[in-house]
């Protein structure tokens, strides 16, 4: 990673900026208690950074944390030494499983209390556009480092190496999608099979086996159905959509009801029409389970 001149040099960070932060820290930090607690509140309003707030000591520590950081933006050299305690705060959202992008959206809404801060307390506009130009640059080199050393430690957990990882997982998602194209036309393969099916279930009640003819052909023509609608949830699977494991528990719960249908024309024995219902039942159970988690996902 480079180094905080390098850093500095990047952001055209010049010695008048860090005389700004003077003048921002005289504005912004006597409200320093106040931007702790209004950034818990918004990170407890969202569900994602909400988990990492389990008790009381948790939100302190938080409150305590964001205290010392922002005195140390506003009130620190920026030099390698201060680009170290933030490359800690880097590796410490490692440890904890924070996703990069929540950083950024914390960073932005800092961003936005210290930007309605400076514009209600300078009236002069050509002062305030100075000093926001300053803190943004502050802002973003403290994003800039966090997120650098949050991906380096991300890096350190690489198998291979970055570069053969890309690869492999860039050639893995081609295959995949073959393998998904291929599953389409399997599928419309057995679409036309069961098209031939149903088309023979209605001939042979037309020969004279009308009610059991009719009832294989009402099943056939239900798993055409389901046919169909695993056709449609492919092709929506392949456009990016989400796939539904429900829809294969309904194929099967067709599969049943159709078999159940041909076996009540039968002579089947207790057992076998027992473990066909008993089968039925299983999968209206585990289709009632699973249509509830996704109305609850919803």
């Amino acid at each position: 990673m480079e180094n905080m001149d390098q850093i500095r040099s990047h952001f055209s960070f010049t010695s008048e900026d860090q005389e700004n932060l003077s003048h921002l820290a005289s504005i912004l930090l006597p409200f320093n208690e106040q931007f702790a607690e209004d950034f818990y509140n918004y990170l407890a309003r969202h569900p994602d950074t909400a988990k990492y707030f389990k008790n009381e000591a948790a939100i302190e520590r938080r409150k305590e944390t964001f205290i010392s950081w922002f005195k140390d933006i506003l009130t620190s050299k920026y030099d390698n030494r201060f680009m170290l305690r933030l490359q800690r705060i880097g590796k410490t959202h490692v440890d904890i499983n924070l996703p990069g992008f929540l950083v950024d959206a914390a960073m932005n809404f800092v961003r936005e209390l210290c930007r309605s801060q400076i514009n209600a307390h300078i009236q002069d506009g050509t002062d305030t556009g100075t000093l926001i130009v300053t803190m943004d640059k502050v802002l973003d080199i403290n994003l800039s480092i966090i997120n650098s050393s949050f991906r380096e430690e991300k890096m350190k957990k690489v198998f291979l190496s970055q570069s053969a990882e890309s690869v492999l997982i860039h050639w893995s998602e081609r295959i995949l999608h073959g393998l998904n194209l291929v599953l389409m036309m399997g599928l419309l393969v057995m679409a036309g099979g069961v098209l031939v099916l149903l088309g023979l279930d209605i001939y042979s009640a037309f020969l004279g086996e009308y009610y059991y003819g009719f009832i294989k052909a009402l099943g056939s023509l239900l798993i055409l159905w389901m046919m169909i609608e695993l056709l449609h949830t492919e092709i929506e699977h392949l456009r990016g959509g989400k796939f539904h494991v429900r829809i294969f528990v309904e194929l099967a719960l067709v599969a049943f009801i159709r078999k159940l249908f041909v076996a009540s024309f039968k002579s089947q024995d207790p057992v076998t029409f027992s473990l066909l219902l008993a089968g039925l039942l299983v999968l209206g159970i585990t289709y009632f389970l699973i249509a509830r988690v996704d109305k609850e996902s919803s």
